[in-house]
């Protein structure tokens, strides 16, 4: 009998996913290429490895994996972004038939996406971009999935998607069709964006305890515990109150750990497709830079040594924290919808941006309960800034913010993104903004032209500044 759906690249995520669809009853065949030395019967060993996958299918050899799918077939990449994936599709699409679908279920940029899938509807295959959120993990357990691609693609595997989904507190599965093209994947590009923002944010506050106030780590891991029983409950808050606490016989873990992050790509994509669509995502760029300035590590220590950086200790309530910590993550939310938002109108995806909310709840790194209050907010057509609820909490929220600020400037230890949450929010308070200095500017050195106050037609004017 033909499986039901293939799988290729079987690293650790595809491995993950592949058990989760096997322990949900669907067959599966699975393929890995074969490099002499280093990828030998990667399938097979996967297959005896793991009990869900006994009954799983192992290739090495692509047109004999393609052979044992059900028409029409449903194949899911799990590869590396970029050329292994236009690699792997030339190789499959003279194996397939008409009807046929491929899912790209890796971080593929959502350009190439759109590129991919128009380039194969003309040759009567289906193609589909697949988010994946959650890690090994969710992968295995359940995930955040964002589909996107034709309808018709979605309806061929959306039992299968809904089935090997995580469950949202009233049971549905954070699967759904996101959109046409690349849809899912600037979504899931996007749910990346806020989740550098989310890590920084915690990096953040972790460094103002320990460094500005000086807190040892069992008591940060307690504030941040106590956060997470609280309307701030995340999975980032919980996986670092649990780091803050893993010791061994040598200490605290994460003392052994160089402070230079790293990152794969989708922070910067975010982050362009943001200058290209004219949005300010300020709290994704905050976490972006700062993560390329701790890779300085050894001008970073040269500086500290020269200007002789010494950390003061300040007094901040657990109150001034707490409520930072709320408003700069509604901040840094609304940015994220406000990008998915502007996108969809200029690709046409009609995104529908309760249901990514709905996607995130769970299954991925950035799941919170912030998201299931923000839900009902965007069903009613708002971004939450707009929202009443929200002024009031950010309204509560912002004497604690200035006072936390004020606190930092005589020390050393920097909050890059917190800072960026509040001078965005101050910008787009401002009903008349400093924007007409820089227009007058603009046409003052190169005859730019601006618009004039009151002219409803757009029109643009210049003045003759040296007359």
């Amino acid at each position: 009998m033909k499986s039901e759906i293939g799988l290729i690249g079987l690293g650790v995520m595809g491995t993950s996913l592949a058990r989760n669809i096997a322990r949900n009853n669907y067959s599966i065949s699975l393929y890995n290429r074969y490099l002499k030395g280093s990828e030998e019967g990667v399938a097979q060993k996967k297959i005896d490895q793991y009990d869900e996958l006994s009954s799983a299918k192992g290739f090495e050899e692509l047109s004999a994996f393609v052979d044992s799918i059900q028409q029409p077939r449903k194949i899911v990449l799990m590869l590396t972004a970029g050329d292994a994936v236009d690699q792997l599709i030339s190789q499959l699409e003279p194996l397939l038939d008409s009807g046929d679908l491929i899912i790209d279920a890796g971080n593929s940029h959502y350009s190439d996406t759109e590129r991919r899938n128009e380039l194969l509807a003309h040759k009567n295959l289906l193609y589909m971009g697949l988010g994946v959120s959650g890690g090994e993990e969710g992968a295995l357990n359940g995930p955040s999935l964002m589909p996107g691609g034709s309808p018709k693609a979605y309806e061929l595997v959306k039992d299968l998607l809904d089935s090997i989904a995580a469950k949202t507190s009233d049971q549905q599965p954070t699967s759904a069709y996101v959109g046409n093209g690349g849809a899912g994947h600037f979504v899931k590009m996007v749910h990346n964006g806020i989740e550098y923002a989310e890590m920084q944010l915690i990096a953040e506050f972790f460094q103002i305890m320990h460094q500005a106030m000086g807190m040892d780590y069992d008591q940060i891991a307690t504030v941040f515990e106590q956060w997470n029983q609280s309307d701030q409950k995340s999975y980032l808050l919980e996986i670092s109150a649990a780091i803050l606490r893993t010791k061994d016989d040598q200490g605290s873990i994460i003392d052994r750990i160089l402070d230079k992050g790293a990152h794969k790509g989708t922070g910067s994509w975010s982050l362009i497709a943001a200058a290209e669509l004219g949005q300010a995502a300020t709290m994704i760029s905050s976490a972006l830079f700062s993560r390329y300035t701790s890779s300085k590590k050894r001008y970073r220590t040269k500086l500290s040594e020269l200007y002789n950086s010494k950390n003061q200790l300040i007094e901040l309530s657990i109150e001034d924290l707490r409520a930072t910590y709320r408003f700069a993550r509604i901040i840094n939310h609304h940015q994220g919808f406000s990008l998915i938002h502007v996108a969809s109108k200029k690709n046409n995806w009609d995104i529908d941006l309760a249901v990514v909310c709905g996607l995130w709840t769970e299954g991925c790194i950035i799941k919170s309960d912030l998201l299931y209050q923000l839900q009902p907010i965007l069903k009613s057509h708002q971004l939450p800034l707009s929202d009443v609820s929200i002024v009031e909490l950010i309204q509560m929220d912002r004497p604690h913010v200035e006072k936390l600020l004020s606190s930092l400037i005589p020390t050393n230890v920097p909050s890059l993104c917190i800072s960026n949450s509040f001078e965005f929010f101050k910008q787009m308070l401002q009903e008349q903004s400093s924007a007409h200095m820089i227009q007058a500017q603009r046409d003052y050195f190169g005859a730019h032209g601006f618009e004039l106050k009151g002219d409803l037609t757009g029109d643009s004017h210049h003045y003759n500044w040296n007359n």
